[in-house]
């Protein structure tokens, strides 16, 4: 069933909304502690965006057959009766974000509340919707591999409308998490390697990503990220398994943040962090989240690094849509994103200080920011 592609112009996330977000995010990072699969994360999906039921399912591609999955909101047993019929290639669902390109979800109603998902379904689909009530439905293509998709379902009831933009926003935020916490969970628990490990895991996403433990030493950094270190030239992992930085600011505010983040674990508190590193051609991003375990010496950092060309202007048109800002809160929003202070922006931008402070004041309102470390970490990963 061809689509059009999903509507990227979004309106600003909220505070509680960016609070959500982190929660979402540290709740499904935790899952990939033990091999019970995503219970934890899709119990805290469904009360957030009020999901009735749904799951991340693996299905071949000729024909359309249920492989394996997660699921969570229908009965018991549903599964394998799934798996064992051909429901799976008549799922206009399933059909619908096979489609899509990967880490972009879509919903059949798109946040309109004219007409109803039943106007959209075929007969046979129908007679499903209209039994279990269900009122709006999104997902997204989480990995295509030759053969085979991994897709990220969750259907919604009646009662609570359609999907609205704000949460779809949400949800494409949350994409590339999914995306690395599905691939490492089947990397580390359905591997038929018996020898497969995190490290080995952690190399199937091409995200550079490290994760830290709770002595904030490296446990596992994947070759993305280990490449990039090694080209940035001044980033590393000495032989005691931290990560430095050949500039001694630079190597102080690492050592800072990751302790923060570690306090913040055990805290249960999931704020994110971002520092920038100047390196000639490049400049990168790091973006430390706090990770919390049931057992606090499981605790620990997950770091996300980007980069960015210094050549490459920041795309404020995105910027805008994102944001909720003006032309020149998103020049501002721009030089953020370049690691610049207020001070740096209003001497780069000739205005005062207190103009420059006022810029981000605005963006921090109007998105219902806390803290400007939130809003520099979501920018980062806006345009990362």
């Amino acid at each position: 069933m061809a689509t059009q592609s999903a509507d990227l112009t979004f309106p600003a996330l909220s505070g509680e909304m960016l609070q959500a977000y982190n929660n979402l995010v540290g709740t499904l990072y935790r899952c990939l502690h033990d091999s019970s699969g995503f219970e934890p994360f899709f119990n805290a999906f469904r009360e957030h965006f009020k999901a009735l039921q749904g799951g991340i399912l693996g299905v071949s591609s000729k024909p359309q057959r249920l492989i394996y999955g997660w699921t969570f909101g229908y009965p018991e047993g549903f599964e394998a009766w799934y798996m064992n019929s051909d429901l799976p290639e008549r799922d206009e669902a399933l059909s619908r974000y096979v489609q899509l390109p990967p880490r972009q979800f879509d919903s059949f109603m798109r946040g309109s509340t004219e007409g109803t998902i039943l106007d959209i379904l075929g007969p046979e689909s129908r007679v499903w919707a209209e039994q279990v009530g269900m009122g709006d439905s999104a997902g997204m293509l989480v990995a295509r591999d030759p053969g085979s998709n991994v897709v990220f379902m969750a259907n919604r009831h009646r009662d609570h409308g359609p999907y609205t933009h704000d949460e779809l926003m949400q949800m494409n935020l949350l994409a590339p998490h999914i995306e690395n916490a599905v691939a490492l969970h089947l990397k580390l628990y359905q591997s038929s390697n018996n020898n497969e490990n995190l490290a080995l895991a952690m190399n199937h996403v091409n995200k550079p990503l490290i994760v830290f433990n709770a002595l904030a030493s490296v446990a596992q950094a994947n070759d993305a990220a280990r490449a990039l270190l090694e080209r940035s030239g001044t980033l590393y992992i000495d032989d005691h398994q931290r990560l430095q930085s050949r500039n001694p600011q630079v190597a102080r505010k690492l050592g800072a943040a990751l302790s923060t983040c570690i306090l913040h674990s055990h805290q249960g508190t999931l704020d994110t962090r971002t520092l920038f590193v100047e390196t000639g051609e490049e400049r990168i991003a790091l973006c430390l989240t706090p990770l919390v375990a049931e057992s606090v010496e499981n605790n620990g950092v997950l770091v996300e690094l980007f980069s960015f060309s210094n050549h490459q202007a920041p795309d404020l048109q995105r910027l805008q849509q994102l944001f909720d800002c003006t032309p020149a809160e998103a020049g501002v929003a721009g030089d953020l994103i370049q690691g610049l202070s207020a001070n740096d922006i209003a001497e780069k931008r000739f205005i005062s200080v207190h103009t420059a402070r006022q810029h981000i004041k605005n963006l921090l309102g109007k998105n219902g920011y806390r803290k400007q470390t939130e809003l520099v970490s979501m920018l980062v990963r806006a345009l990362g």
